[in-house]
């Protein structure tokens, strides 16, 4: 069986292979469990501007196709018309030249949208989609009528977490959505710096959708209170409130910054090997589940996040972290308080950080019930 895989942007720039996004590694490891299957596949991606490397998570096996990348850099938002226009062309004539038997999607919503728009130019191999995002809830007008169009033309969803799975759901069959649960494929050590820990951290993009305003708000208060901790945030660069992490670090004797990429010494495997535990207050994710709070855990460091969208799947409250309600400056400081009072509580997520997140979030799940569905298709 032959397999297109398409993702945008799974080529990384020179010097950054340490951070690739998270909605390139699922479908890359993907793409590696159904190479080992036994599967030809061809990974379709896109080059963003200054990127001309693969990560080398990428099977050694499989073919590679670039078409035009479409998306604006970061940050800014969305795509370009033209460009998309050309990516579409490409797209179509290069899965009608290569006769696959199974396209497999792995993108936001706009992608289902996309998708039908394909099967509308005539692209009709079976097509799998897997959702990185609900697709919301705003689904009463135009968009919401051609996703429910673009679902009827998928032959399955492969969702990530019941909170997609649910979006999902409502838009078709729900015979037609399943979860399958990924793992991480960076692995972090779980061994602290010379057995010591003394941080709480952030890490993820400095915006307002990760809650680092609340974050920042909550370190200034706390950090007098707790001089032998370091408050640490480690973010992208160019974001919005870049400024106000740079006046607190200035202010704070212990707050520390850290921008991408870091200078010698720093890394993020470093950073979570100094840290009691992370913070990270999401009004929203970028991918479900979030990888961050994923990637935290299985370097065995306990999170406090905002129960949002898939969060409380990954965080069992109490046991690997805490929970707390989005938008909430007073709770964070308060679960960071409990935290750093309270040796006992900290310890026993600590010991539960990695062991109870990989019971369900794990490859070999993944890519047996990946195996199992392209097993079951019919591509007559």
């Amino acid at each position: 069986m032959k397999i297109g895989i398409f993702v945008t942007a799974a080529f990384c720039k020179r010097g950054k292979l340490d951070a690739i996004s998270g909605h390139v590694q699922i479908p890359l490891m993907a793409a590696r469990v159904l190479s080992d299957g036994g599967y030809e596949v061809t990974l379709v991606t896109t080059k963003p501007r200054g990127a001309d490397l693969l990560p080398d998570s990428k099977p050694k096996t499989i073919q590679v196709c670039v078409v035009e990348h479409a998306t604006r850099d970061w940050p800014e938002q969305g795509v370009y018309l033209g460009k998309a226009l050309r990516q579409t062309y490409q797209l179509l004539v290069l899965f009608k030249k290569r006769h696959f038997d199974v396209l497999h999607f792995f993108g936001g919503r706009n992608l289902a949208l996309l998708i039908c728009f394909l099967r509308f130019l005539g692209i009709n191999q079976p097509v799998f989609f897997t959702p990185i995002k609900s697709p919301g809830t705003d689904l009463s007008g135009l968009e919401g009528r051609i996703l429910r169009v673009a679902c009827r033309r998928i032959n399955k969803i492969i969702a990530m977490t019941d909170y997609t799975h649910t979006g999902w759901s409502s838009l078709c069959d729900r015979q037609k959505v399943t979860v399958l649960q990924p793992g991480v494929m960076k692995q972090m050590p779980r061994t602290p710096v010379n057995g010591f820990r003394n941080s709480v951290l952030f890490w993820r993009n400095a915006g307002y959708a990760n809650g680092v305003d609340i974050a920042i708000r909550s370190f200034k208060e706390l950090a007098p209170k707790y001089p032998n901790i370091r408050f640490v945030f480690a973010v992208r660069p160019y974001d919005v409130l870049e400024s106000q992490l740079l006046e607190l670090e200035r202010r704070v004797p212990n707050v520390d910054v850290h921008i991408y990429p870091y200078r010698t010494g720093i890394s993020l495997a470093s950073l979570l090997q100094r840290a009691l535990f992370v913070v990270e207050p999401f009004r929203l994710l970028s991918i479900n589940p979030s990888m961050a709070i994923l990637e935290t855990l299985y370097a065995g460091v306990p999170v406090i996040a905002t129960n949002v969208e898939s969060n409380g799947e990954v965080i069992h409250d109490g046991q690997n972290g805490l929970l707390i309600p989005p938008d909430d400056e007073l709770a964070l400081t308060c679960a960071i308080e409990r935290l750093l009072e309270d040796e006992k509580l900290l310890s026993r997520l600590r010991e539960n950080a990695y062991s109870r997140t990989v019971e369900r979030w794990n490859w070999s799940a993944f890519g047996k019930g990946l195996l199992g569905i392209y097993g079951h298709t019919n591509i007559g």
